[in-house]
């Protein structure tokens, strides 16, 4: 009751604002209809919300009793709460339930939460609300189907032919999603590995557990793209929501933190403008924009490390966004804690950072280094040498117990052996200097700017931020995941830097807004005059990301992947008529960069051997993807069957791609119809079901 009635005299107070609230309400609504059903798309709202209750409740009871208890709880609690909620759903999944009793994980959760809570409650400070915060954090959460609605919308597009078209890199991110949720809806536990037959899915597959969820209770009314699209606008809200509450936590301007948080979403990178002025200079026709990656510029003109914006992390990665925010929670907590040296503070965290291992595992490790420096800086800044050891153990215990889970679960692949590496990223030490000016933009000139202000006024407390700084910094240069062409990192440590600098790039324009008025007049100027610079990126990487009338070739991949009306009917007739356990194979090497989860994604069926770019060590599917090449490769239809057979696979299938490379392979298959049974055929594509023995 008390709860109600604080939330009651709290709504009070913001009726006069009620008008940012309802923006946001409207345009989280408008995004969800632009591609989904309204009333399925607030279903599946409804579902990311309940799961995120808990930690709604959790935070409410750690605040002390203050004006901006509940308000701070709403910013961070659903970060929280759908991430113990998960591990609610996860215990039940495994332990065999299915179906709408799913929907009592939040409930369990609660109930936990609720018993940590009061026994911690009044452990943490929120800091002080103004009704300028709801303005601020509605404003941006408006922004989300600002940013993804048109995107979104276009996603798997039915054509007027009856086909279907994807955009490049949704070609990537998304279908492997597909792919993944697809794959956890059978349920089986562990899921097996869609690319590799008699193989577990080595993958941190929590994330699209609730999806998965979903899409095998609703998939005869909801799309499984409809079902992620919805759940991926609910994640970024979530995202959004926590991102203005950890810069408010440093800063207490809510404009300069809307300002600096707009920026690390809108106006990140010169590289538009960069590639503007190289056509404007050599006469080339702009329209050239639309063939480029305008977002990874460093990589493809300059071969340095290439860094998304923010933005591209709401359309392409919401599980990532997730885990970032778990990630950065310790510390909030720390910085929030009334005794930020107690072990109960430090066990807090290590739950949390464990929540974020299980959603995105690499960023844990990244923020676990951030959260001990910043645990031994404020330990050790305070000399309670007797509290390191306490708070070491607390935030291990829990921090172990999610990686034991991971293990357990398959996250890792035995075979793989060393996946993280130490080196000097050779990417990142070439035109260095370019690249983060080009990468980072404004959000880099504003970031060094909050920190030189910081330094002059003492401002110690943003000591942590620089431990983010460093730590991602450290990195950036300095560490490598193995089979992603050192790429990865440098992806995950610009999103955390992108982050640090929206708090340093926020408290710049609190400080230089508090002084004179020539200050203030050039500190708008200089911002505004940064935005025009970085708006060319996100313009063009906003009209290609839509862009699916662009057929054109890429380096390697087209820029739309098309789905011809022949094989939307082929993979549907693999949905409907086969058993989920079946193993159906295409040719993984003749199939180009869009179409290595043809299979998984869109027919929701598993293969012998396959390509996937999410997977490493890649070498062992190389192997058992040249023994299905072998296959196609074969003209005696006695030996080619032994070779299926041997592999274990159910259906072959022959698409454009298998002819031109194969031309003869039909004719091999078609000859033997007691090895190889017709099962359908439409211009270019057939299947055959392999006899069993």
């Amino acid at each position: 009751m008390l709860l109600v009635s604080e939330a009651r005299r709290d709504w009070r107070a913001m009726v006069p604002v009620g008008a940012p609230i309802l923006l946001a309400i409207l345009a989280v609504c408008a995004g969800l209809a632009l591609f989904v059903p309204l009333h399925r798309g607030l279903l599946l709202l409804g579902i990311a919300a309940w799961f995120g209750l808990p930690g709604i409740l959790l935070a409410w009871l750690l605040y002390v009793p203050g004006s901006g208890r509940i308000f701070h709880a709403v910013l961070i609690g659903p970060v929280w709460g759908y991430g113990f909620s998960s591990i609610a759903l996860l215990v039940l999944w495994v332990a065999g339930l299915r179906g709408p009793v799913l929907l009592v994980a939040p409930g369990i959760a609660s109930v936990v939460l609720a018993a940590v809570g009061a026994g911690l409650r009044g452990a943490l400070t929120a800091p002080s609300f103004r009704r300028s915060d709801l303005v601020a954090v509605c404003l941006l959460v408006a922004l989300v189907p600002a940013i993804v609605g048109r995107p979104f919308a276009r996603v798997g597009e039915t054509l007027p032919d009856g086909g279907k078209a994807y955009r490049a890199y949704f070609t990537a991110d998304f279908i492997w999603r597909m792919a993944v949720v697809a794959e956890l809806a059978k349920g089986d536990v562990p899921p097996a590995n869609p690319f590799f037959k008699g193989d577990r899915l080595n993958y941190y597959w929590l994330a699209h557990l609730l999806p998965a969820a979903e899409y095998r209770e609703l998939r005869a009314r909801v799309s499984l793209e409809q079902i992620l699209l919805a759940n991926s606008v609910a994640l970024d809200v979530a995202f959004i929501l926590f991102f203005f509450g950890f810069v408010r936590q440093w800063v207490q301007s809510a404009p300069a933190v809307a300002a600096a948080c707009t920026g690390a979403l809108l106006f990140t990178s010169f590289e538009g403008l960069e590639r503007i002025w190289h056509l404007w200079q050599v006469g080339a026709p702009f329209d050239l924009l639309r063939t480029l990656n305008i977002d990874a510029v460093t990589r493809w003109i300059y071969r340095s490390l290439p860094v998304d914006g923010l933005h591209r992390l709401l359309w392409y990665q919401p599980h990532h966004a997730m885990g970032y925010a778990l990630g950065f929670s310790p510390m909030l907590i720390i910085a929030q804690a009334r005794k930020p040296t107690a072990a109960h503070v430090y066990a807090l965290s290590g739950a949390v950072l464990g929540l974020c291992l299980m959603l995105s595992s690499f960023s844990a490790i990244m923020l676990t280094v951030v959260t001990a420096v910043v645990a031994l800086a404020t330990i050790v800044s305070r000399r309670r040498w007797r509290d390191l050891l306490p708070a070491a153990v607390a935030g291990a215990v829990p921090m172990g117990a999610a990686a034991a889970a991971a293990l357990s679960l398959g996250y890792v692949d035995s075979s793989s052996g060393e996946m993280v590496r130490v080196l000097v990223n050779p990417m990142a030490v070439t035109e260095t200097w370019r690249a983060l000016l080009l990468s980072f933009g404004p959000m880099l000139i504003v970031g060094v700017a909050g920190a030189a202000l910081a330094v002059r006024n003492r401002a110690w407390t943003l000591g942590s931020i620089a431990a983010l700084v460093v730590v991602s910094f450290a990195f950036y240069f300095f560490v490598d995941l193995r089979g992603h062409q050192y790429v990865y990192v440098g992806w995950r440590a610009g999103h955390l830097l992108f982050v640090a600098f929206a708090v340093l790039g926020a408290y710049a324009i609190q400080e230089l807004m508090q002084s004179g008025r020539a200050v203030r007049i050039a500190t708008v100027l200089t911002l505004g005059l940064l935005a025009a610079m970085a708006a060319p990126t996100f313009i063009i990487d906003l009209y290609n990301t839509q862009d699916i009338d662009n057929r054109m070739q890429a380096p390697g991949f087209r820029w739309t992947l098309v789905l011809e009306p022949d094989e939307v009917e082929a993979l549907e007739w693999l949905r409907n008529r086969t058993l989920p356990s079946a193993i159906v194979q295409i040719e993984p090497f003749t199939r180009d960069a869009e179409t290595w989860a043809y299979l998984p994604a869109f027919a929701e069926r598993g293969m012998a051997a396959g390509l996937p770019i999410s997977m490493i060590p890649l070498e062992k599917y190389e192997a058992q993807s040249e023994k299905v090449r072998a296959v196609y490769r074969e003209h005696d239809a006695d030996t080619a069957y032994s070779l299926a057979a041997a592999l274990g696979i159910e259906y072959l299938m022959i698409g454009g791609p298998e002819r031109d490379a194969h031309p003869h392979f039909e004719e091999v298959v078609s000859e033997r119809p007691d090895l190889f049974h017709p099962v359908f055929q439409k211009g270019r594509v057939s299947i055959y079901y392999v006899a069993r023995s």
